[in-house]
């Protein structure tokens, strides 16, 4: 056996893209954790398999800024 899990197997190489995508179009965590709904994953798998990215994650803010803040 190659110790992979069938999860390592979750994601197309289309939906690998736009999940990546999508992951980087969010402005929050509570986007983040739509997307992971969406494509019906954990954190954990995130986590694990996108590390690099999951570290981008972590610096978003939990909520969207309040309008106005962060305009020009």
């Amino acid at each position: 056996m190659s110790g992979q899990s069938d999860d390592d197997y979750l994601f197309s190489s289309r939906d690998r893209s736009s999940f990546e995508l999508e992951i980087r179009m969010a402005v929050n965590k509570a986007q983040v954790a739509a997307v992971l709904a969406l494509f019906e994953t954990t954190e954990k798998y995130f986590i694990d398999n996108f590390p690099e990215l999951a570290k981008e994650v972590a610096s978003l803010p939990d909520t969207p800024p309040a309008p106005g803040e962060g305009d020009g």
